[in-house]
């Protein structure tokens, strides 16, 4: 299969539901025709009806076809310069020396491209410390320190899993030296012996640690660090030394201490500061993490309005993430963030905090923060963010017979489940109309089959709650989140997107064309100064704002706009932006007294990102009414 084949895969399988093949044409830039050989070649790769496809419908994918196949790109000759330098660092981090001959013959290309590849190759690897290629006549070697190497097979590997980092199987498949649900399952069975708990969402950035570091010593790779003996006396260090010794009793891999204590460290998590101390050095100079955090957090509440700096748990973890930070720097020691594009993709606003705070910290102690490390960032500030909305809780009303001990036991099972986005307002054995008009409740759960006309959503569960009243409860929060945003967008948002800066079939060759563009007609009627545009391209330097469905989202780096407003460009042809192909851009100009716009606007951009649905409509629309009616549609 080709790229575009795969990325139907992915689409259609984020989806789970029907894709026309003229969205797919559009999200794709091809035919039709292009589209309909393209699912007859998938359906023929696996051999089985992988793609369903209906006359009035377009294309789905089969969720149990899928399911019992081992989904996996068949690996292909690498075609462009881009591949192809891939493909040989991939080679070089797994063997000692590559062949340059048997290169040739195995992916079809001259000595003379195989010269030119290289080039861009030690072009590549100039971001990692101490790594360079090494010629001896028709031999080529990776040379540089084990730390950097790592760095770059993590960066790779990220690559290759298109920031999906949450499927276990998807990133197993990347290690074939071993079976990574195995290690898995030691590694639970481990955790599980010593009673230690591990946050689902901590698990799988857990599990590719664990991943790389077993490929990398397999080869004989390892790290080379400090071992601090308080770490050794610690349960982590001893639930990873239990690890490794029944690791290798299937695993050819040798034992080493400062591997135990990286991972041990990893595992410890916050809990780590009590090994560290608040005053940190950096190139000669003192600083005290407590300060560093309160200015971070007062940037973020002086550019966005959201004020964390009440939140201990935030504190705590920053702290962590802050000492590590300021070790790698003094160090010079790179690591990856494999949650970063996934952040960048389905949480906008959170990793522009991160920009934020990474901003405020690099001010501080004159070092620029890279946008991994700023990643990290935003995932404590992510967790934070939650906690700060569920404080806003749903009321809901519970509706179930008299039986006591069944319906504190239904009561108790809800509000344990589900306590940080909704509170029981009240639990009653019947409907009263009146009654519940005066509690006025966002949610009504109920054990009967209940029928009325109030404008308030209701879903019938059982006694006992099982997992599919969870999903049922879950569901119908989620509406009520859509509902909600929804409404503050058409209420705050839709007027901003003024009709003449409005551009549908727009035809601009770059992303600096394409700001230039429409800052020009913004600054022409006074919604925006000079400075305005440079600051629109400095934000861009620090991280490209486009996405992986085909948008950008160029903004300043703070409120410098007179007058908010927002600009929509439709492309005729795809745009290269940053790493992507962009064919709507949107660019925000949004003054400081309408700060509270922005979390808004990203709350509903979020809702559209992973929509190719939507996403393709919203490329159709040949105006800004058209556009407007279909952000609106359910």
């Amino acid at each position: 299969m080709n790229k575009r084949q795969e990325r139907i895969i992915k689409l259609l399988d984020d989806s789970k539901s029907w894709i026309t093949g003229k969205e797919l044409s559009r999200l794709m830039d091809v035919s039709d025709r292009t589209i309909r050989s393209d699912m007859d070649s998938i359906n023929r790769h696996y051999g089985k009806s992988l793609i369903e496809s209906s006359v009035k419908n377009g294309y789905r994918i089969n969720s149990e076809v899928m399911a019992s196949l081992p989904i996996e790109v068949t690996p292909l000759i690498p075609q462009t310069p881009q591949e192809r330098c891939t493909f040989m660092i991939q080679e070089l981090l797994k063997k000692k020396e590559i062949n340059l001959l048997d290169l040739q013959d195995q992916v079809y290309i001259s000595g003379y491209t195989i010269d030119n590849d290289l080039k861009k190759i030690r072009k590549q690897l100039e971001p990692y410390e101490g790594l360079k290629i090494v010629r001896s006549k028709n031999y080529i070697r990776l040379h540089g320190n084990e730390e950097s190497k790592r760095k770059l097979y993590k960066d790779l590997l990220e690559q290759e899993t298109r920031g999906n980092f949450l499927n276990l199987n998807g990133l197993a498949s990347l290690f074939s030296d071993f079976d990574l649900m195995y290690i898995k399952q030691v590694l639970e069975e481990v955790l599980s012996s010593y009673d230690y708990r591990v946050r689902d969402t901590a698990f799988p950035m857990l599990l590719m640690h664990v991943g790389v570091s077993i490929e990398r010593m397999i080869h004989h790779n390892y790290v080379n660090q400090d071992i601090n003996q308080q770490v050794k006396n610690s349960l982590e260090y001893q639930i990873f030394h239990d690890f490794f010794c029944q690791l290798t009793k299937t695993i050819r891999i040798e034992y080493i201490e400062e591997e135990v204590c990286m991972l041990a460290l990893l595992l410890m998590g916050r809990r780590s500061k009590d090994y560290t101390r608040d005053e940190v050095e950096l190139h000669g100079d003192w600083y005290r993490v407590s300060e560093l955090i309160d200015r971070m957090l007062e940037s973020i509440h002086d550019e966005f309005g959201i004020d964390f700096q009440e939140d201990q748990d935030l504190r705590n973890g920053l702290g962590m993430h802050v000492r590590s930070l300021l070790e790698r720097k003094r160090k010079a020691v790179y690591i990856e963030n494999v949650y970063l594009k996934e952040v960048k993709r389905r949480y906008p606003l959170v990793f522009e905090l991160g920009i934020q705070a990474g901003r405020a910290l690099s001010d501080q102690i004159g070092s620029e923060i890279g946008e991994n490390e700023i990643g990290f960032l935003a995932l404590h500030l992510g967790s934070a963010y939650e906690k700060s909305r569920s404080y806003n809780k749903y009321k809901v009303l519970m509706i179930f017979p008299d039986d006591m001990a069944l319906s504190e036991f239904c009561a108790r099972k809800v509000e344990t489940g589900f306590s940080e986005r909704m509170e029981i307002i009240d639990c009653v054995s019947m409907f009263e109309q009146k009654q519940v008009e005066k509690l006025s409740p966002d949610l009504i759960l109920t054990t009967l089959p209940l029928k009325h006309n109030l404008d308030i959503l209701t879903v019938q569960i059982s006694p006992l709650i099982d997992h599919e009243d969870e999903s049922h409860i879950f569901q119908a929060l989620n509406q009520l989140d859509k509902q909600k945003g929804k409404k503050q967008f058409e209420n705050l948002i839709l007027d901003l997107i003024k009709p003449d800066y409005f551009y549908p079939d727009l035809q601009i060759d770059s992303p600096q064309h394409m700001i230039h563009h429409m800052c020009t007609a913004m600054e022409k009627d006074h919604y925006i100064d000079q400075s305005f545009e440079n600051s629109v391209m400095e934000r861009e330097n620090i991280s490209s704002t486009s996405f992986s469905y085909g948008f950008a989202l160029p903004h300043a780096l703070n409120m410098e706009a007179k007058k908010s407003c927002i600009s929509v460009a439709i492309l005729k042809t795809p745009m290269n932006w940053g790493e992507y192909s962009v064919r709507l851009v949107i660019l925000l100009a949004i003054r400081d007294v309408d700060r509270k716009l922005l979390r808004v606007f990203f709350d509903w951009l979020s809702s559209v990102v992973s929509d190719s649905v939507k996403m393709s409509r919203l490329l159709q629309a040949k105006s800004r009414e058209e556009f407007l009616e279909r952000i609106l549609e359910d």
